[in-house]
């Protein structure tokens, strides 16, 4: 089954590259060393992919892997100006978090990667807003505070023994609380002077709701 997957892999490959080839002979597009690069990368990728097939309890060729298919993929569509350099990054940087939730989802005592895989998820959430023109860039320091404090908010609860890992709701309540003393700095003053000091209370309420129960 797998000899039959791979070459049918191989096979779309193949003809994926023919058309580009095509294309390039029409002079629809222009292939330039940098396409040749990407496609060299992409072929180590698939090397080391096999490499894993082969012996699946060894994870270090997977992972070189998907770098490699990633980095290949990117540099042939980037040569080919077939999307813009933001979205390529965000891209790369979704690979890097796909990377870092794989160690965790394979085990689950590998939480550290929670932390990494949260923060190039992010960036590469915060680069696609920049890209598109979403949200000013003021807001962008409020959103990777807070989208911090929700991943140590998770790294808190999915862990079952949860009072090894208070200090990761302690971050949490910092970030969180840090996160809205930079939203505020973006209202006026007369919001500031009440949004600030009501988030504290309600983290410290927060707090005392947790010590009592």
């Amino acid at each position: 089954m797998f000899l039959k997957n791979k070459k049918i892999v191989l096979g779309l490959l193949i003809i994926f590259f023919g058309f580009i080839l095509l294309l390039n002979n029409f002079r629809i597009i222009n292939v330039n060393n940098e396409f040749w690069w990407g496609v060299a990368f992409a072929g180590l990728g698939i090397v080391f992919l096999n490499v894993y097939f082969q012996n699946s309890n060894k994870k270090g060729p997977l992972i070189v892997s998907i770098i490699l298919l990633i980095f290949g993929f990117l540099t042939i569509f980037d040569s080919l100006n077939f999307i813009s350099n933001n979205i390529i990054g965000a891209i790369v940087l979704w690979g890097v978090t796909a990377i870092f939730i794989s160690f965790y989802v394979r085990n689950n005592e590998q939480w550290w990667a929670i932390i990494p895989a949260g923060a190039f998820f992010l960036f590469g959430f915060l680069i696609l807003l920049e890209e598109y023109r979403i949200l000013d860039n003021d807001y962008f320091g409020f959103i990777f505070l807070f989208g911090m404090s929700l991943v140590f908010w998770f790294l808190y609860l999915v862990r079952e023994d949860t009072a090894k890992f208070g200090w990761s709701q302690v971050i949490a309540l910092i970030l969180m609380l840090v996160s809205f003393f930079v939203l505020s700095e973006e209202f006026n003053y007369q919001t500031t002077d009440i949004l600030f000091p009501v988030s504290v209370i309600l983290c410290g309420g927060y707090l005392i709701f947790k010590g009592l129960r």
